[in-house]
C-alpha cells in the first residue's frame, strides 16, 4: 500500500500538468541547416498569450556554442494539431583546432543570423509530450552573407495547461 501512494501522487500530478495545449514546454530539438552542421540543443517554448510564444534554443559541442531566440504565432489547424510561424535571430561561436600540429593555425569566430520558421506541433492527450516539426530560411549576416534552409524536430515535455478561448 505504501508503494501505491507515491505512484498515485506522481500519476495525478503528471495528469494535472498538461493538456493538449500548454504554457511552457522543455526538451530537445534536433535540426539541420544547409549553412552549418546539424545541431542538437535544449529547447524551451513559452506562451505569453493564447497565440504568441517565444522559443529559445541553446546548443553546443566540442567546437561551437549556439543560441537562437524566436517569436512564434500559433494557430489551431485541425483537432489537436496547431501550426505556427515566426522569426528570430541566432548567433554562435565556432572554433577549429590544429589537431596538435604547429604548422596549421586554428580558426575561430562568431556568427549571427536571422531565421524564419513555419511548423506544426502536436501535444499528446495521454502523456505530456509535445512534438513539433518546422522548417524555414536562415540568413547569415556575420561573418559573411549566406542564405540557407533549416529543418528541425522537437521533443518536449509540456507543463501547465494553456486554455483556448
Amino acid at each position: 500500500m505504501k508503494k501505491i501512494s507515491p505512484i498515485f501522487i506522481l500519476f495525478v500530478s503528471i495528469n494535472m500538468s498538461y493538456s493538449q495545449q500548454y504554457n511552457t514546454s522543455l526538451g530537445i530539438k534536433a535540426d539541420y541547416s544547409s549553412v552549418n552542421l546539424g545541431y542538437a540543443e535544449l529547447s524551451v517554448k513559452h506562451f505569453l498569450t493564447e497565440q504568441d510564444a517565444f522559443e529559445i534554443n541553446a546548443g553546443g559541442g566540442q567546437r561551437f556554442l549556439w543560441l537562437q531566440a524566436m517569436y512564434l504565432r500559433s494557430q489551431p489547424m485541425i483537432k489537436d494539431i496547431d501550426w505556427y510561424f515566426g522569426g528570430g535571430v541566432d548567433g554562435g561561436y565556432w572554433a577549429t583546432t590544429s589537431g596538435g600540429r604547429e604548422d596549421i593555425e586554428g580558426q575561430h569566430g562568431f556568427w549571427t543570423g536571422i531565421d524564419g520558421v513555419v511548423g506544426i506541433e502536436y501535444t499528446f492527450d495521454v502523456v505530456p509530450i509535445n512534438l513539433a516539426i518546422d522548417t524555414g530560411p536562415t540568413f547569415r549576416v556575420i561573418p559573411d552573407l549566406k542564405f540557407g534552409w533549416n529543418a528541425a524536430i522537437a521533443f518536449r515535455y509540456a507543463f501547465r495547461k494553456r486554455i483556448r478561448r
